[in-house]
Parts: C-alpha cells; structure tokens; sequence
C-alpha cells in the first residue's frame, strides 16, 4: 500500500462518510510519480490542450533535446515555436528553466517544506497557479493535505458525494474541505473516483 491509499484508509477511519464512499466507488489507485524538471515542464505544456497534442510537443522537444533547462534557455523563440509552444508558453518554460537554474526552485528541497511553503515555492514560477501546483504537491510530493479545489473533475465528485444540487465553487469547496485537514488529499482522490466512475466510465452505481 502506497501513500495514497493508506491516506484514504486513515481518512476513512475519521470520517464515516468517506468510509461509504470507498466502499461504494472501490478504493483509488495509487498514483505517485515521479517529479522533477521534465514533470513541471510538461504540466505546463499540457495546459489548455489535449493530452494527444501535449505528447506530440513534448515529443519534438525530446527529438531536437530543448527539454533541458539550458537547452531551453539558448534556443531561439523561432526553434520552439517550431516544436509547438505558444509565446506564452515559451515565457513559462523559460521562466522555470531560469528559477531551476538560479536555485530558486529547488525541487529536491521542496520535499521537506510544509504544504503551505512549497505551495508558494512552486507558483512563483510563471504558468504555475494554484491547480498545477496542487497536482504536484499531490502527485509527486505525496502532500496529503494538497486539495486542488479548482477541479473541475473533484467539484463534480464533491456534488455527488454531498448530493448538491449544484457543483460548488472552488472557495465553496476549499470551505468544506476544511474538516478533512490534514488530509484533504485523500479526500481529493475519493472525490476524482466518485467523478470516474459515475461520469467518466459511464456508470451508475445504485
């Protein structure tokens, strides 16, 4: 059992409510991976595009090797244009590969920092809000108490889980999610598999 899943199993102990929902929609996978320059950097590629088109421009980025910090510092805005990246997205990547190369982001040291702290850490990188690095901090850190309330994924789970009329708001949600510190990440994985199952997979569980 992984970090994920003895989170959920603790969380479950505490609330009852959490506990029905393991039993109802089965147990979440674990899902740590592995984190670093290459991960952030593709978290920032893949926003507001599909999966498809994110993996095509991370694969010309591997092929003509700007998936470096340096590399990604001397091309020319021409040469990554080419590969895919919107200007935007150019300041982003450039932007991360700088504050990893100066040491202002420290991705090793980020482990030890509070969830609060490495919240901050990570979005004063250009193209990192508050969802990206939830995910992370979730993800790859394992931070249990990471809650990307902005999810619309995890919104829809919550309006299901709580039988609300509506999907709530992120600062709604953040409110609820106040009696699950600290673990709101658990309660984070139990609300996307509520999401997969009913809506994602089709399929309704009576």
């Amino acid at each position: 059992m992984g970090p994920h899943q003895a989170a959920i199993e603790e969380l479950s102990r505490k609330d009852k409510d959490i506990k029905m929902a393991v039993e109802k929609y089965g147990m979440p996978n674990d899902r740590v991976t592995q984190g670093g320059f290459d991960t952030l950097l593709r978290m920032i590629i893949g926003q507001q595009i599909s999966v498809k088109a994110a993996n095509s421009v991370w694969g010309k980025m591997v092929n003509v090797n700007v998936n470096t910090p340096n590399n990604i510092l001397t091309a020319t805005d021409a040469s990554l244009k080419e590969v895919g990246l919107s200007r935007q997205k150019i300041s982003y990547s450039r932007d991360l590969a700088e504050k990893i190369n100066s040491g202002l982001l420290n991705l090793d040291g980020i482990k030890h920092l509070s969830s609060e702290d490495a919240h901050k850490t990570l979005t004063q990188v250009k193209g990192i809000g508050d969802w990206t690095a939830d995910i992370y901090q979730l993800f790859v850190l394992a931070d249990m108490n990471a809650f990307p309330q902005a999810d619309l994924a995890i919104q829809e789970g919550a309006k299901r889980f709580l039988k609300l009329e509506y999907r709530p708001s992120s600062s709604n949600l953040l409110k609820i999610a106040e009696k699950w510190r600290p673990l709101r990440g658990a309660a984070a994985l139990v609300l996307w598999q509520i999401y997969r199952v009913e809506v994602h997979e089709g399929s309704k569980i009576n």
